[in-house]
């Protein structure tokens, strides 16, 4: 799905992408409920350590016409904000819930919840496939693919190592701003965890405590600093991936297969593990009918 006649069809209302009759099936009650949904996954995304809400908008689906639907929004602002409503309902949800319950879940179910967002993200992997050849495959992409792969593993040399960069106690509202913007360039840019640059600056554990404690001024600036940068880079995206359509997909490609890759845990017999491996595997399916949904 990419920003071309195809993508346009969207702003007038002409329903997009991959399976026109699963679309038409939907109530609006049920497409509002379903969009709310995928809104809280990448809201969840956004926080949770090793994943990004851009990865878990493109395995599911989403990306494309949320990015359109922004960057585009008052050749249809009706239209558009409908769209949206939902999916930022879901994501501030999202956010919230994961900034609230992630820490208690995480220390009790880290291997189940890691396995789940991997199937979510390897489900969405032929959908994402079948989007990046719209225009066609030249075995140069690949090219991209390994430059992303690459982008993804220096990225990784900023996860925080254990006494590196003090913890912050409280963010100010300049770090608070600059935090928001972090979160928005994950949300925007695939494959980019901000968890783990929040990490590595001593961030992260502030900014989830400001949220688990509704400490509303710091929370305003978050959202302050995440609305006023996402806006550019939802601009700059949109015109990546209309300019060099296969080149940005296939290196999107290789940095949301790395990214998946190294959160991947350490397989021992462990029923958590079996568990987590089976949540995968439903993760992987839900992903990949929702991927022949269109959005």
């Amino acid at each position: 799905m990419c920003y071309t006649s195809k993508s346009r069809e969207h702003e007038k209302g002409v329903i997009m992408g991959r399976d026109n009759e699963t679309q038409k099936e939907l109530t609006p009650r049920a497409r509002f409920l379903l969009h709310m949904l995928v809104g809280a996954v990448i809201g969840i995304g956004g926080i949770l350590p090793g994943v990004s809400g851009g990865v878990m908008a493109v395995s599911l689906g989403i990306y494309v016409p949320m990015i359109d639907a922004i960057a585009g929004f008052f050749k249809a602002p009706k239209k558009n904000f409908l769209f949206l409503l939902p999916i930022g309902l879901g994501a501030g949800l999202g956010f919230l819930l994961g900034a609230v319950v992630l820490k208690r879940v995480m220390d009790r179910w880290y291997t189940e919840v890691i396995w789940l967002f991997i199937g979510l993200v390897a489900g969405g992997v032929p959908s994402f496939i079948k989007e990046a050849n719209e225009r066609g495959f030249k075995k140069r992409y690949l090219l991209a693919t390994v430059l992303g792969a690459a982008l993804a593993l220096l990225l990784l040399l900023l996860k925080k190592e254990e006494g590196q960069i003090p913890e912050v106690q409280a963010l100010t509202p300049l770090m608070a701003a600059v935090s928001g913007a972090i979160v928005s360039v994950g949300t925007v840019v695939p494959g980019i965890s901000t968890s783990f640059i929040l990490m590595y600056l001593g961030w992260y554990r502030a900014m989830m405590d400001a949220f688990a404690n509704l400490q509303v001024l710091t929370v305003l600036f978050v959202c302050a600093g995440a609305g006023g940068f996402f806006i550019l880079t939802v601009k700059a995206a949109r015109w990546l991936f209309d300019r060099f359509h296969g080149w940005a997909y296939y290196a999107v490609l290789g940095f949301l297969i790395v990214s998946a890759a190294l959160i991947v845990p350490r397989f021992t017999l462990a029923w958590s593990q079996l568990v987590g491996i089976a949540l995968a595997v439903l993760g992987a399916v839900g992903s990949y009918f929702l991927g022949k949904i269109s959005f």
